[in-house]
């Protein structure tokens, strides 16, 4: 029997006890939560790591590329820039031999001409103050510029010796490279933009990663697939993300771009779209956290099970046994002796409790008489009637067919007076129980109540319980309807 201070510890550790399964259920969430933010977090991380080192290559190439293509068009224009009879020569001269300009030229077409086939130039050859052209100088290019080539030309240059560009009248699919020759001429070479497709790092593979090439102001001058349009800006996203500077890579949640500066301003960018990548490493880490659930939910299941068996008063054990009786709705046998014996267990000092067998004593009859149906029903009038009478910090029960046992709590820390209740409750019991009919007029239900107090007879449950069922089988055989109580092991039962 325990003291207040061990009663009350008791019930803390018995409370935490109870809680543990909230707690599980509390960690084990929080758990999955953090094990899905890990796991999506990581993975990202070390995607967008990757992604970055590949988006970097890619637009380190792709500029090694573009310059070395660029490189060999301006090692080709300085075979012409750079001979002296061709510097030499001034179309805008007047009063010059016609024959030897006629031959000259000749000469010279024959050189551009040839030249221009060793890269596939559209365009390639000088061009005059006068605009008089000599060499390859196309249509597309004469209607761009109206016949005023030259003075578009030098503008564009903008006293620079040599020039990339494009985008005239916002036409993008040429590119062109000028170079001053003499005061009065100037080299003109361009090709189509769609020559680029030879350079760029095909990314057929990687469908999310977009390259292209963008003049100084933003615009594309030439895009290997994705949304970018020619002769338009670049998204805003990627424009906001690099903020106009070079030679870096920068990243966000939903994009990586890669930017490196080449000739004349122009700028090689690389973007790879991480949406499609994230959705991956979300969908990744919902699969984890699918997993972690499922064996969350296994561990609360087993903590669920552990805590049941550690609290037969809460809920039957599964497997074990049930907790209420089908026909009364009262507790089992089992469950009841394990209730009592937990309340034995925690009991303070002072504690007055009967141990009440109630026992029908004409159930034989009833079912001889009126069959199994009418015997369930007077068992459940008894229980009906149980359950009226006592509260819920009393357990309620039944032993076998047609007995009951009460374990009814009368503390009062005043012996005597806890005793004399339990007598008047008992007495008052035993008037009831007289009153109770079967329907239909059949007859009274017969029973016999006995008790044994605790802790005054016995503390052990096993001798209160014998005691109880010897002092109901005495009530049962007097025949004044009496009710038997056994208090003091030293003195006779006492009779009423």
């Amino acid at each position: 029997m325990k003291n207040a201070v061990e009663y009350e510890m008791y019930e803390v550790i018995k409370r935490f006890r109870k809680s543990l399964l909230k707690i599980h259920i509390g960690v084990l969430f929080a758990a999955c939560l953090l094990v899905y933010a890990c796991s999506t977090y990581f993975g990202a991380k070390t995607a967008y790591d990757k992604e970055a080192q590949l988006c970097t290559a890619i637009n380190a190439q792709a500029k090694q590329n573009i310059s070395a293509f660029m490189r060999r068009m301006e090692d080709t224009a300085k075979l012409v820039m750079g001979n002296e009879d061709y510097v030499e020569y001034n179309a805008t001269k007047t009063g010059r031999d016609e024959y030897i300009s006629i031959g000259t030229e000749n000469k010279m077409n024959d050189y551009l001409v040839n030249l221009s086939t060793l890269g596939n130039y559209t365009d390639f050859g000088m061009v005059y103050s006068n605009n008089h052209a000599v060499g390859k100088i196309t249509d597309g290019t004469k209607d761009l510029y109206d016949d005023k080539i030259y003075d578009c030309v030098v503008e564009i240059m903008d006293g620079e010796r040599t020039k990339w560009f494009t985008g005239s009248d916002n036409d993008y699919t040429r590119v062109y490279f000028a170079g001053r020759v003499n005061d009065n001429a100037i080299f003109l070479s361009s090709f189509f933009s769609t020559e680029f497709d030879s350079i760029f790092l095909k990314s057929a593979d990687f469908s999310e990663i977009n390259s292209m090439l963008c003049d100084k102001d933003g615009k594309v001058i030439y895009a290997d697939g994705g949304e970018n349009k020619k002769g338009e800006r670049i998204n805003d996203e990627a424009a906001k993300l690099l903020g106009g500077d070079e030679n870096i890579t920068v990243k966000n949640f939903d994009m990586i771009c890669s930017a490196d500066g080449c000739a004349d301003d122009w700028t090689v960018v690389t973007t790879v779209d991480m949406t499609k990548n994230m959705k991956y490493y979300m969908r990744t880490g919902l699969k984890c956290f699918g997993i972690f659930v499922g064996g969350a939910l296994l561990l609360i299941c087993l903590s669920g099970v552990a805590t049941v068996k550690e609290n037969p008063d809460k809920i039957a054990a599964s497997g074990r046994f049930t907790k209420l009786d089908s026909v009364t709705g009262l507790y089992t046998a089992e469950h009841t002796e394990n209730s009592i014996m937990d309340k034995i267990e925690t009991c303070i000092s002072g504690s007055t409790i009967a141990l009440v067998i109630v026992k029908i004593t004409n159930l034989d009859l009833i079912k001889l008489n009126y069959g199994e149906e009418v015997t369930e029903q007077a068992q459940q009038k008894i229980a009906k009637t149980l359950e009226s009478l006592y509260g819920e910090n009393d357990i309620c029960g039944v032993l076998e067919e047609g007995k009951f046992v009460l374990f009814a709590d009368f503390t009062d820390f005043d012996l005597v007076k806890a005793y004399n209740n339990v007598k008047s409750d008992l007495k008052k019991l035993n008037d009831t129980l007289k009153e109770c009919c079967l329907d239909g007029d059949r007859g009274y239900i017969k029973c016999a109540v006995g008790a044994a107090v605790y802790p005054e007879y016995s503390d052990d449950y096993d001798e209160l319980l014998s005691t109880a069922e010897k002092a109901c089988e005495e009530a049962a055989d007097a025949s004044d309807g009496r009710f038997v109580v056994y208090g003091k092991r030293e003195e006779e039962a006492i009779k009423k």
